[in-house]
């Protein structure tokens, strides 16, 4: 039984909770702010603000009790300690915490001089159910009679149970293989929300805990869980299969109501249950819900039609795991930009491209029938175009986002989708009148994350390049990280990859990319091949498998190192290394194993000794979608698709198994795995002089020099040090002689700036960055677009083509931001920071900022007579230069002259 809420509560001793200088803020208990389902050990981290550039920090103590509202709790039960330098956290290492239990903690820092310390006010958080859900509570549903390939009607559970007396503490524990809403009394606690994210359900589903204390009440009381098929049973991927994880729908719920008298009501999912169906009648991740609001709810009000037995589920081998990553739900709503008629029709346009569902508000005639169907683009007719995102030449299923709605006759009645998503930016109703509508909206939904990144500058394009990034990012980081929200929904491990370092700058990912990674390696297959998609959205079959995998490309799976690596990085935490040491190790021992064991058919003759360690065989996507590479259409086609099954790009796929290699090596150093480390510097240094041997010619160069295959070397180490600064200059005229224009693809575009600059060719990045024709950044900006294309134009002959929400082009962000803003982390976590900015006369000022595990760090710089002037924002904890400068914690404004040197500005 869990104690009840209440105050925190510390022994008395010299404290001081606020500082003239110091504050202490941002208290999370692992990554999130007061948690109810906590399951594994705490991290306890928090951030200052405020410090005196004298104020040095010693020491942090962390103090963890009971909260509870009659203990008289004057010692913790946990005391945790910190000393600088390194991330403001500490992991709970103490006895097992109890199941269901609310805790509060607080942090306290020894400044330099001080004898008392700066306490925190306290945070709290809860512990989950731990193993105890499957014990509570039983799997049930409605048996699914429709065959896999159909779909199936949503559920709705229902039971009863009484309250003796006032509420103080009530929680419900959910989880569902489908996707689920919970209402208590009528009123909905989930809103508008998508759970359970999408994970590897052969392994794992996770649950939420929610707190219901303000919506039971003394009698009788109704539980219903209504239940949908998700991304369990429904569509997924751009083949829209069904049925990919199962068949059959079921809910899990366990609810601990505590009373002021001492009463406990539990109330978990059983036999005892009862189901039916009700206004939302079918609904579908991909093809949108049919809503008809002249059915009654069933299985959990009177009157209840046809009201069942529900069944209970068995499901061996799926672990129950309490969600560790922000939840996915209705972050914004977003008004139209214009609402015209249009051949009887109403067209509406939200100005921006999004990730969510309408919600409508109409009045009507009962039995009237209204369809809402959306699309990122209009047609040349003016209406919503339904063709663009067929890039298969029709192998492919079609499939219509379209939602269907069934008027009750009622008043300003209510209709807002749950249990899909659609990306869209034009909104088509037919079968209403213009005055029938009272309201139309759209609500944006994905993980809610903390968007930080911030960035500004005196060029417009800029300014909405990076618009465009976050929005694309808010809308494919809903409940995986996918490539895009419209024809695939798709976990691409490549596009996660390329976009981590750009994605950990603009918002907090930490936890989402940490969960996802879960996955990755859960779902890795026995011989350490890595998925392309995480979480798998699609059934194999031995003729697909044979032609293409769906696992071991390159650069794809290199996912499983590049992501954790990326995270340590910009969080400077192990933790993400250790958790998939194993999973990182098994990826490069089977790059290790396909290089050695296969050999492409087209080599002839005694291999030679260095062909050990180059991969030329299996499925590779190579640099996907390079300018001037692409089929008509600027898509893919079935050539070169074949071309990647049967003559994979070996220079990419052995560049990646090299990169990881290094990589991993450098990890095993981090981890203090020595052995492991001596291993994988052999074995990277083979496999660079392999590369060497292949693919470079007798002055070290690529032999093959496109922009791709020099940029890749660059940045992986994996030239003479004699030929890097010939290969960055004919990069460089690669670059010109292209028109300054790019033609990088999928794996190196996000490289391409960041090689320039390392290389001293800031002045090209940023002709690179402001070019306007096709193929461009602001290329894009220029067609109208507010969210990253696929491809770069985003259209063939005058028609859309392509997803219009691909954020994987947008792994530029990390270049404006580490670079044309200056924000150069020097060492994991940011505890050593460069602030050295690209400057450039076309542009009259940039501003940057980004969250660190300290704080906030900004720069914005502009011109100024003859130099520049910078103002720069520190957190206390990071050791930050400017021109060899050290500067102190705070705010300062410096002026830089031509020369490179800074000094004080008043």
């Amino acid at each position: 039984m869990t104690r009840p809420a209440g105050p925190c509560k510390h022994k008395k001793q010299r404290t001081s909770f606020m500082s003239p200088s110091l504050t202490l803020e941002h208290l999370r208990t692992s990554g999130l702010e007061s948690p109810l389902a906590i399951d594994t050990p705490p991290e306890f981290s928090w951030r200052t603000a405020g410090a005196d550039p004298a104020t040095r920090i010693d020491s942090a103590t962390i103090e963890l009790n009971r909260a509870a509202y009659t203990a008289d709790l004057t010692e913790p039960v946990w005391v945790g300690h910190w000393t600088p330098p390194g991330i403001p956290a500490a992991l709970y290492d103490g006895p097992p915490l109890e199941p269901r239990t609310r805790y509060c903690w607080r942090v306290g820092l020894k400044l330099g001089g001080r004898d008392a310390r700066v306490w925190s006010e306290p945070a709290y958080f809860e512990t989950g159910l731990g193993q105890d859900l499957p014990r509570s509570a039983q799997w049930i549903g409605l048996e699914v009679t429709e065959p896999p390939i159909e779909q199936t009607r949503v559920q709705y559970l229902g039971s009863r149970f009484s309250v003796p007396a006032p509420v103080v503490r009530a929680r419900a524990y959910v989880t569902a293989l489908g996707w689920y809403g919970l209402s208590i009394n009528d009123t909905e606690v989930t809103g508008n929300s998508i759970a359970p994210r999408f994970t590897a359900f052969d392994h794992r589903v996770e649950y939420a805990a929610y707190d219901i204390t303000d919506t039971v009440i003394i009698g009788d009381n109704a539980v219903e869980v209504r239940l949908a098929e998700g991304r369990y049973r429904g569509r997924n991927s751009a083949q829209g299969i069904r049925s990919v994880y199962g068949t059959q729908l079921a809910a899990m719920a366990f609810l601990e109501v505590e009373c002021a008298d001492g009463t406990v009501v539990m109330l978990g999912t059983d036999t005892t249950w009862r189901g039916g169906h009700g206004p939302l009648v079918t609904a579908d991740p991909q093809e949108g819900v049919h809503i008809d609001a002249r059915v009654i709810a069933g299985g959990t009000k009177p009157p209840v039609p046809s009201p069942r037995s529900v069944v209970t589920v068995f499901t061996p081998q799926v672990s129950i795991v309490a969600a560790a990553s922000e939840p996915v739900r209705s972050v914004a709503e977003v008004t139209p930009r214009s609402i015209i008629e249009l051949d009887g029709r109403i067209v509406v346009d939200f100005g921006q491209n999004l990730v969510g569902v309408t919600r409508l508000i109409v009045s009507g005639d009962r039995g009237q029938e209204i369809t809402v169907a959306h699309s990122e683009v209009l047609g040349a007719d003016g209406h919503p175009d339904m063709d663009y995102l067929d890039m298969s030449g029709g192998m492919l299923p079609r499939i219509d986002p379209i939602d269907h709605y069934t008027l009750s006759g009622t008043p300003e009645e209510v209709f807002e989708p749950r249990f899909t998503l659609h990306g869209f930016r034009y909104a088509e109703l037919a079968g209403v009148a213009a005055g029938q509508i009272h309201r139309i909206t759209a609500l944006v939904v994905g993980a809610d994350l903390d968007y930080h990144g911030e960035f500004h500058s005196s060029h417009a394009g800029l300014e909405q390049l990076h618009e465009n990034i976050r929005w694309s990012m808010r809308g494919n980081f809903t409940d995986t990280p996918t490539d895009d929200p419209t024809r695939e929904r798709s976990g691409w491990t490549g596009d996660a990859q390329v976009f981590a370092p750009a994605a950990v700058l603009l918002a907090d990912v930490r936890l989402f990319l940490e969960d996802w990674l879960r996955d990755v390696a859960l779902q890795q297959d026995p011989h350490g091949a890595v998925l392309d998609r995480v979480p798998r959205d699609t059934i194999s079959s031995p003729e697909s498998e044979g032609l293409y995998p769906g696992k071991g490309a390159a650069g794809w799976g290199d996912a499983i190192i590049l992501v954790p690596w990326t995270l340590y990085q910009h969080y400077g935490r192990t933790a993400v290394l250790n958790e998939n040491w194993d999973a990182m190790v098994a990826w490069v021992e089977f790059c290790r194993r396909r290089a050695a064991d296969n050999r492409h058919p087209d080599r002839t003759g005694v291999a030679q000794a260095h062909e050990m360690f180059i991969i030329d065989t299996g499925f590779h996507w190579g640099e996907w979608l390079e300018p001037g590479t692409e089929p008509g259409g600027e898509g893919p086609s079935v050539e070169t698709f074949l071309k990647n099954a049967t003559h994979p790009d070996a220079e990419v796929a052995t560049a990646y198994f090299a990169h990881s290699a290094h990589l991993l090596a450098q990890i095993a150093r981090i981890l203090d795995k020595h052995t492991d480390a001596k291993e994988l510097e052999e074995l990277w240094l083979n496999v660079r002089d392999a590369y060497r041997t292949e693919f470079l010619d007798s002055q070290g160069l690529p032999r093959v020099t496109t922009q791709a295959k020099l940029v890749r070397p660059l940045m992986f180490d994996l030239l003479p040090t004699h030929a890097r600064p010939l290969a960055a200059r004919r990069l460089t005229e690669q670059v010109r002689a292209n028109g300054t224009r790019l033609s990088t693809g999928f794996l190196s575009t996000g490289l391409l700036l960041t090689c320039l600059s390392d290389w001293g060719h800031d002045e090209l990045a940023v002709d690179l960055l402001l070019q306007e024709e096709h193929p461009s950044w602001l290329g894009q900006v220029g067609t109208g677009a507010t969210t990253m294309l696929e491809t770069w134009r985003g259209s063939h002959n005058g028609k859309a083509n392509g997803s219009q929400n691909h954020y994987a082009l947008g792994a530029v962000a990390r270049w404006m931001y580490e670079h044309l803003a200056g924000l150069r982390r020097a060492a994991p976590g940011w505890t050593d920071v460069h602030i050295r900015p690209v400057f450039d006369a076309r542009l009259d000022h940039v501003a940057a900022s980004t969250m660190t595990p300290f704080g906030r760090i900004g720069s914005a710089w502009q011109r100024h007579g003859d130099g520049w002037t910078i103002t720069v924002d520190v957190p206390a904890g990071i050791r930050a230069t400017l021109a060899d400068r050290e500067l102190a914690p705070g705010t300062s404004t410096w002026t830089l002259s031509e020369a490179g040197t800074a000094s004080p500005r008043d």
